[in-house]
C-alpha cells in the first residue's frame, strides 16, 4: 500500500472511532501497514477531528523508530510488534469501547464464547495489566494474541486491541467484540440473579450488593432539584479556585446515580479514568468547600444522591471526562458480577494523572 493511502485510511478510522463512540477524546490509536518495513499510525494526544495526512506518523516495524517532530502514539511499539508477529494483519485499532472496557475491569482471564466465532474464535483472552506505553504491556498483548485464534484481545483495566486483514475487518472485529462482551455480562447477571428480564436499576443494585452493603436514600429527587438550583453557583466557585477550568457538565445516568445513592466512591478501574480522576472520584455533599477540595487532583466529583459534576479546560475535554466517567461507573458496577473489582494501584494513578496533565493532553498544542 502506498503511504498516502495508508494515511487516509488511518484518518478515516480515527473519525469512525469517534463516531461509533469506541473512544473518548484523544484516547485510543489506529495504524495501517504500508509494507513489511513500516506502518502509519496516529499521533499522540491529538484530536481525531483535526488531523490531516501530514499529522500521521510513519514508524519502522523493526525498531519503532520514526522521523519528524510529531510524536506517534505511545502504543506504537505494540503496533510494531503485531505487524512483526502476524504478517497477515494489515490494520490495527486500539479502542476504549464500553463493554470491552467493562470486561477489562472484571476478575477474569478469558471470555469464553458459546460458539466458534469467525473473527473471535472460541475465546477472547484478557492480557495482564501493565502501564500504557511499556515493554511489559507490549509483551502481554503479544502473548495473549498468540494464545488464541481471536483477532481481538482485551487489556486489563485498559481497553481492546482489534486486528484485521484490512480496515473493514478490524472494525468488524471491534463491533463483534462489543456484542460478545455485552451478552457475556448480561448472561452473567441472569445466572447470578435468577432473573430473565433485564431491568437496568435492578441489575445495578444487584451487582453493587455483591461487594457492598447498600445504603438506600429516598431523597434523591429532592437532592437533584436542589443541586440544579445551585449548579451555577457551585461551578463559578470551582472556576474561581481552579483558573484553568472553564467548562462543566452534570451527568446522572442510572450507573452514576446508583453509586451516588449508595455513597460508593468510584476508584480507578480503567486507566483513562485514572488520567482524569487520579486516585478516584470522591463523593461529597453540597458543601462548596468540600466540592472544591475533592477537585484538587481530579476533574470529577460525585455528589450524594445526585450525580457527577465533571470539569474540563475545553469543551472537548469536559465531554471526554463525562464519557469516561460514565464508562468507568458502568465498568465498576458490571465488573462486580465477576468478583472483587481490581482497582489500579494509587501510585500508578498519580503517575498517569501527572502524565495526562503535563504531557499527553498538551500534545494538541505541541504538534500544531
Amino acid at each position: 500500500m502506498n503511504t498516502f493511502k495508508a494515511k487516509e485510511l488511518v484518518l478515516k478510522a480515527g473519525l469512525n472511532l469517534v463516531e461509533k463512540e469506541l473512544i473518548a477524546g484523544t484516547w485510543g490509536n489506529v495504524s495501517c501497514r504500508i509494507d513489511d518495513n513500516k506502518f502509519a499510525v496516529t499521533p499522540s494526544g491529538r484530536s481525531y477531528d483535526i488531523l490531516i495526512p501530514d499529522d500521521i506518523v510513519i514508524v519502522n516495524i523493526s525498531d519503532g523508530s520514526y522521523s519528524g517532530n510529531i510524536k506517534p502514539s505511545s502504543e506504537k511499539s505494540i503496533h510494531a510488534a503485531i505487524y512483526k508477529t502476524f504478517p497477515d494483519v494489515n490494520f490495527v485499532i486500539h479502542t476504549h469501547q464500553e463493554y470491552a472496557s467493562v470486561i477489562s475491569a472484571a476478575a477474569i482471564d478469558i471470555v469464553e464464547l458459546d460458539e466458534l466465532h469467525p473473527l473471535l474464535g472460541s475465546k477472547v483472552i484478557l492480557a495482564e495489566y501493565a502501564p500504557s506505553g511499556t515493554e511489559e504491556l507490549k509483551y502481554n498483548v503479544i502473548r495473549a494474541l498468540s494464545e488464541s485464534a481471536s483477532k481481538a484481545i482485551i487489556m486489563k483495566n485498559h481497553g481492546a486491541m482489534c486486528l484485521g486483514k484490512d480496515y473493514d475487518e478490524a472494525f468488524s472485529v471491534a463491533s463483534e467484540l462489543e456484542k460478545v462482551c455485552c451478552d457475556f455480562i448480561i448472561k452473567r447477571y441472569f445466572n447470578l440473579s435468577g432473573k430473565s428480564i433485564l431491568d437496568t436499576d435492578e441489575m445495578i443494585n444487584f451487582s453493587l450488593s455483591l461487594n457492598h452493603k447498600l445504603k438506600y436514600n429516598s431523597n434523591s429527587s429532592k437532592n437533584s432539584d436542589t443541586f440544579l438550583l445551585l449548579k451555577e453557583e457551585i461551578c463559578n466557585a470551582v472556576y474561581n479556585k481552579y483558573k484553568e477550568l472553564h467548562y462543566s457538565s452534570f451527568i446522572n445516568t442510572p450507573e452514576i446515580k446508583g453509586l451516588c445513592s449508595h455513597g460508593i466512591e468510584l476508584k480507578p478501574v480503567l486507566d483513562d479514568f485514572a488520567q482524569i480522576a487520579g486516585i478516584g472520584a470522591k463523593i461529597t455533599s453540597f458543601d462548596f468547600e468540600e466540592i472544591i477540595s475533592c477537585l484538587e487532583n481530579s476533574y470529577v466529583v460525585f455528589i450524594h444522591n445526585t450525580g457527577a459534576l465533571c470539569f474540563g479546560r475545553t469543551e472537548k475535554e469536559v465531554a471526554a471526562v463525562s464519557m469516561i466517567t460514565q464508562k468507568a461507573s458502568k465498568a465498576y458496577i458490571c465488573a462486580s458480577l465477576f468478583g472483587k473489582v481490581r482497582s489500579i494501584e494509587p501510585a500508578e494513578c498519580i503517575a498517569m494523572r501527572h502524565n495526562y496533565l503535563y504531557n499527553y493532553s498538551k500534545q494538541d498544542e505541541l504538534n500544531k
